[in-house]
C-alpha cells in the first residue's frame, strides 16, 4: 500500500463492508451514468461486446475450479465478461474452462 494510505486492514474493512452492502455496484453504476451523460450518450448502454478467455491455472488451484478447454488445449479457468463500446466493464464471470454456460 502507498505510504499515504491508512493501514491496509482499515482499507480492506471499508472495501469489504462496501462490497457486501452493494455500495460498490451502486457507485460503479452512478459513475458510469455520469460519464455517459457527460459524453452526450444515453445513461444506459444500448450495445455490448461479449468475450471470453481461457487462462491457465497453477497445479495448486483446486481441481473443482479448473477445467479443460478442448478448443484451446488449456487446463484452467475461463473468464467471461462484457463491456460497452466505450470500454466500461460489465459483469465478469470466472468458472472452470470446460463449462459452456454463461
Amino acid at each position: 500500500m502507498p505510504v499515504d494510505f491508512p493501514p491496509w486492514k482499515a482499507v480492506y474493512r471499508f472495501f469489504r463492508r462496501w462490497q457486501l452492502s452493494g455500495f460498490l455496484d451502486v457507485l460503479h453504476d452512478a459513475l458510469r451514468e455520469l460519464a455517459r451523460t457527460a459524453a452526450g450518450r444515453k445513461t444506459r448502454p444500448t450495445a455490448a461486446i461479449v468475450d471470453s478467455q481461457s487462462v491457465k491455472a497453477s497445479w495448486h488451484v483446486a481441481a473443482e475450479t479448473r477445467g479443460f478447454d478442448g478448443g484451446k488445449k488449456v487446463t484452467g479457468r475461463k473468464r467471461r465478461g462484457w463491456s460497452t463500446p466505450a470500454a466500461w466493464p460489465g459483469i465478469m464471470s470466472i468458472c472452470p474452462s470446460c463449462t459452456r454456460r454463461w
